[in-house]
């Protein structure tokens, strides 16, 4: 994928949340989605308490639901967790300042980050990202914001290399691809105005991209989402150097709207 359509995707993605942030916050609601309480029951053993906490980076965390998940299934609560929360939208990061309780608040670090735009001149994608070492990286319904199996690849690359040793990487990617709900929000690329002052070229695009409405309104921007394929993830595992821990379905109506994968690095 060329520099200047990857621009173009990531400013859609920008654009999405800073039109939408509330609307995309109040749909996510209050509580975790199912699937994080079979991620929790694959964590290291030897952290999760007061003495030895559970390091986290939760990469997009939006309005950092999963802190409040992890303090949850913990023994010692919040006191077993130490969370940095990283997301490049402002107005998502104030919703999850909002609604930590105080005693959680005070175990989670949240930080402004755009951890893909930068890499368009000559970074890699998660160089930027908090250096570690953590147990836990999570991307929690990210990956279809990230344009390219490359940098898709790059990014979980960066992940990996800030776990501790024995520490788990564990992705949720999003199966929005054929079903109804969504195919019905789909948006031609052609219906799409100038991004960057150019039209973007679907012949620079790769399969499985696609331009998603959310909410009622066709006057709000769509957002770019990728819907990555089975054997794209497949291949992460050794690609990366990474042991297989998990994998499996959950969430939504079906019980299969994500597919989890949990990844540990050897110890």
């Amino acid at each position: 994928m060329d520099a200047l359509t990857r621009r173009q995707l990531l400013a859609l993605c920008r654009d999405f949340y800073a039109v939408q942030a509330e609307g995309f916050d109040a749909s996510r609601g209050h509580e975790p989605w199912p699937g994080w309480h079979r991620l929790a029951q694959s964590l290291p053993r030897a952290r999760g308490s007061a003495e030895a906490p559970l390091r986290v980076l939760d990469v997009g965390c939006g309005n950092a639901r999963l802190a409040t998940c992890l303090a949850r299934e913990l023994a010692e609560g919040a006191e077993a967790l130490d969370y940095v929360g990283v997301d490049a939208s402002p107005a998502l990061l104030r919703a999850a300042r909002a609604r930590l309780a105080p005693g959680l608040a005070r175990r989670c670090r949240l930080v402004e980050l755009d951890f893909l735009t930068d890499a368009v001149d000559g970074g890699r994608p998660g160089d930027a990202l908090p250096p570690g070492p953590f147990d836990l990286v999570a991307l929690m319904g990210v990956l279809h914001h990230v344009p390219g199996a490359d940098w898709r690849l790059a990014l979980l690359a960066a992940c990996a290399r800030r776990l501790a040793p024995g520490g788990r990487l564990a992705l949720a990617v999003w199966r929005f691809a054929g079903r109804p709900r969504f195919e019905r929000r789909r948006v031609a690329w052609e219906a799409l105005g100038p991004v960057l002052g150019r039209t973007v070229d679907p012949a620079r695009l790769e399969a499985g991209d696609g331009l998603l409405r959310f909410g009622a309104d066709p006057e709000r921007p769509p957002r770019y989402c990728h819907q990555v394929d089975e054997a794209e993830i497949a291949g992460w595992s050794s690609e990366l150097g990474l042991e297989g821990v998990d994998d499996y379905l959950a969430d939504g109506a079906e019980g299969d709207l994500n597919r989890y994968r949990i990844l540990a690095r050897p110890t």
